[in-house]
């Protein structure tokens, strides 16, 4: 099924993602007429290349045929991460790093993940001036979410090659962040503690959100997410988490789990006021 759309994001990844992996691993890409990337689907893409690559397979793309869906892709960040994974109709678009609009990291060893938020949120602060209580706000935010990334990846019977990854957006009422790897899932991860194995991909996802549940049975271990949840729900932010074939939206202070096309790993996208940092 070809699926070419104007719009890769939060509200449109799904028909994507469905479309993507009815070929993988060689799925086609059609970003010919794209004029809207947001960190989530960028993220989705260069995950989806990193998986192809690891099947044997690589990304058929056909790249943005407008000027406007050109520049966005170059300013996107994620050239770098994709083009190596990927066979186009054409070169790559480029643009210098001081022109993204969405901050790319990737992240490796855990003991890596602090230095890999300092220049996350310095990059930001060079932009947006966010003050100090707001930038140990983002800071925290980003930290425990990319801290997961690491120890979920390397978990038994998890992707071979983990791969993890955080991405940040600044708007004029919000700050976009998402964090996304391909490894076991909320799942997988639960599942390790016997307390929770026989949970699906929905289930998985309100016990790690809603009650806060984590593989360890030590007080202080885990939670981030339910915390990040809380979060938002106190300051009218939005929430998308995806997690094998489950999903869970919060719109401020309403929230649902939904069946979604299986795709491994765990993808967190958070869009933050920023009233919140001023």
């Amino acid at each position: 099924m070809l699926y070419s759309p104007e719009r890769l994001d939060v509200e449109s990844a799904e028909k994507a993602v469905c479309a993507w992996e009815e070929d993988f691993p060689r799925p086609l890409v059609d970003l010919s007429g794209l004029r809207h990337l947001d960190p989530l689907g960028a993220l989705l893409l260069v995950l989806e290349g990193r998986r192809s690559q690891e099947a044997g397979g690589y990304l058929r793309v056909l790249l943005p045929r407008a000027e406007e869906g050109r520049n966005l892709l170059a300013r996107s960040g994620i050239v770098g991460f994709v083009e190596g994974a990927s066979r186009s109709d054409g070169p790559w678009p480029q643009s210098r790093e001081n022109q993204r609009l969405i901050e790319v990291v990737e992240v490796g060893e855990e003991e890596g993940v602090g230095r890999l938020v300092e220049g996350l949120t310095a990059r930001l602060l060079e932009r947006f001036p966010l003050g100090e209580s707001g930038s140990r706000l983002l800071a925290g935010a980003l930290l425990e979410l990319l801290q997961n990334i690491p120890q979920h990846a390397g978990l038994e019977g998890g992707n071979a090659v983990p791969c993890g990854l955080g991405a940040l957006e600044e708007f004029d009422d919000h700050l976009h962040l998402v964090v996304a790897d391909k490894g076991v899932g909320l799942r997988g991860s639960l599942s390790t503690n016997p307390r929770f194995r026989g949970l699906d991909d929905s289930q998985a996802l309100e016990a790690a959100l809603v009650e806060g549940m984590s593989r360890f049975d030590r007080p202080g271990r885990g939670g981030a997410l339910r915390r990040i949840r809380e979060l938002l729900l106190r300051n009218a932010g939005k929430l998308f988490v995806r997690s094998g074939a489950g999903a869970l939206w919060q719109d401020d202070v309403e929230w649902v789990t939904s069946a979604v096309h299986p795709f491994p790993g765990v993808q967190v996208s958070i869009r933050l006021p920023r009233r919140l940092f001023e």
